[in-house]
């Protein structure tokens, strides 16, 4: 796998750049994820640039925008960091920034941010997964891992930031109904720069994963998917029994 064009020098200033940058705008911040699943309604890369629009006025520090398209509409809405995945369903649940071809597709269409799955699951090797696509690109990358020994060796490989986005989703790890607030005190207590991710539901447990050490927290469905907010009210009305 070739590295980026650009010289390595030239490289690694820029990685020192951007993590610098997505550094002092994440911290202490609310990140939104805007997507939306295949067979939804909202799923139109125009439709995505509206939501992410609109989390920027309701006070979101950065964006998590899913796929190469969606990240290059949204990317000249705005200065904020913008965090870059290409989300494709596996055998057995969707899997996150797979290859470094993808890893370079969303860093040319303007990601600051690059997430990719450094789970023992889909990975492999975490430590060589995570080595290989910070040398791609020069954009940091996030590591998307679901237990606290994969966080620590994507934090040692190199990871700008931790996501803890997969808590639940690996057939080894914890599935709790609300967000595993457990594993970002896990990581943060031993250093690791933590953007919490997975099943935040309410501004309750945005503050208890601060309280816990995140870096910023990410919330995704409870803001950008209308068909599972109303679910969420559905579920409470006499015509849903």
């Amino acid at each position: 796998m070739q590295a980026h064009s650009s010289s390595s020098e030239g490289a690694l200033a820029r990685t020192a750049d951007g993590r610098l940058g997505a550094l002092a705008a994440i911290e202490g911040g609310l990140v939104v994820s805007c997507q939306a699943q295949q067979g939804s309604p909202m799923r139109d890369t125009a439709t995505i640039a509206r939501l992410a629009a609109s989390a920027l006025q309701g006070g979101a520090v950065a964006l998590r925008v899913n796929g190469p398209d969606d990240v290059s509409a949204v990317r000249p809405l705005t200065d904020v960091p913008v965090i870059g995945l290409d989300k494709r369903m596996g055998p057995r649940r969707n899997i996150i920034t797979h290859t470094d071809e993808q890893v370079i597709a969303l860093a040319a269409a303007g990601a600051d941010v690059v997430a990719v799955d450094a789970t023992a699951e889909v990975a492999g090797d975490v430590a060589s997964r995570v080595r290989s696509a910070v040398l791609a690109v020069p954009v940091p990358i996030m590591a998307d891992v679901s237990t606290l020994d994969e966080g620590l060796t994507a934090w040692d490989a190199g990871a700008a930031f931790v996501g803890t986005t997969l808590s639940g989703y690996t057939p080894y790890s914890r599935m709790d109904p609300g967000p595993d607030i457990e594993l970002v005190a896990e990581l943060a207590s031993r250093g690791v720069r933590v953007l919490a991710e997975g099943r935040f539901q309410t501004p309750e447990q945005v503050a208890r994963a601060f309280d816990a050490g995140a870096f910023a927290v990410v919330v995704g469905g409870a803001i950008t998917d209308p068909i599972a907010i109303t679910r969420r009210f559905a579920a409470a009305t006499p015509r849903s029994t």
